[in-house]
């Protein structure tokens, strides 16, 4: 049996914003998963503060339910959990498990880097055994956690590590609850074939950001940086080979059956003069409608 008539379809949420005056994060909330439901899409990957009220949040789940809408849920604070802080760490932990549950989900999902040299293969200063040993000894702390609340952690490969050495990681926690939210693009940003990190990552895959990029001329002037880089743009518009992704994922992740086949876009490449938002949020339908055709849905 194929999964692709499973898979699940939607954005982050950061990606596809309500207009300025809905700042209330109920409200907030509805109006993105009213816009997934639109689409004909199942998933938003929350990105923005959740309602804090008990009544906030039962009317939250309430409205989700009746449109058929999902949330994926983050936590930061896995990598705490061989701190000073671990014990705090563990507790809200524990509470996103149990809010993730509360919506009918059972994934919570982060990434590791953090944006900066310092949190990549790259920095000199911390040897990369060391630093893959670091997110494995937090990993192996946060499958303990997972494994008996009953979900499923899932850490994004976001520009910190290849591939290669995520699938290292990943096998060395050796946990069904902890593996991947595969980014299809993230490859780029730590020079190595986003295609291949797919091909070493799948098998681990738990979640996933659905990105694309293209890699464009770039004129540098006097700087004399490299003539090229890799863009973010629609997803069906780049150099990431999004058809093969989706056949390694629905052959390789133990997930498959229901996988979230999320939109990310990053690092785009905006038209000047046209506003950003706008934008943002025609690329996410331009690429919610690629996937859609992939999966013979349009």
């Amino acid at each position: 049996m194929g999964y692709k008539d499973t898979m699940k379809l939607g954005f982050i949420g950061f990606i596809y914003t309500p207009p300025e005056n809905i700042t209330d994060p109920l409200e907030y909330l509805k109006w993105q998963t009213n816009a997934v439901a639109n689409m004909g899409a199942n998933i938003l990957h929350v990105s923005s503060p959740m309602p804090e009220s008990e009544a906030d949040l039962k009317a939250l789940k309430e409205h989700i339910d009746s449109i058929g809408v999902e949330l994926e849920l983050g936590n930061r604070r896995i990598f705490e959990l061989t701190s000073d802080n671990a014990k705090e760490a563990r507790e809200d932990v524990i509470k996103s498990i149990k809010l993730a549950h509360y919506f009918g989900g059972n994934i919570i999902r982060t990434g590791y880097g953090r944006l900066t040299q310092k949190y990549t293969r790259f920095n000199k200063a911390y040897p990369v055994n060391e630093h893959m040993q670091f997110v494995v000894d937090n990993l192996k702390e946060a499958a303990k956690i997972f494994e008996s609340e009953g979900a499923y952690f899932a850490l994004e490969n976001h520009c910190d590590f290849m591939g290669k050495q995520f699938a290292d990681i990943f096998s060395r926690v050796n946990s069904k609850h902890v593996g991947c939210a595969l980014d299809t693009a993230n490859g780029y940003t730590v020079y190595c074939d986003p295609d291949e990190d797919v091909e070493y990552l799948a098998e681990f895959a738990i979640t996933t950001h659905m990105k694309d990029m293209a890699v464009v001329d770039f004129d540098s002037g006097e700087d004399g940086l490299i003539p090229f880089q890799a863009r973010g743009c629609a997803v069906g518009d780049g150099n990431v080979n999004i058809p093969r992704a989706i056949d390694l994922l629905e052959q390789k992740s133990p997930h498959a059956n229901g996988l979230h086949l999320i939109i990310e876009q990053g690092w785009f490449g905006y038209e000047k003069g046209v506003d950003r938002k706008m934008q943002d949020k025609r690329a996410v339908e331009k690429g919610m409608k690629y996937l859609q055709g992939l999966l013979g849905r349009s």
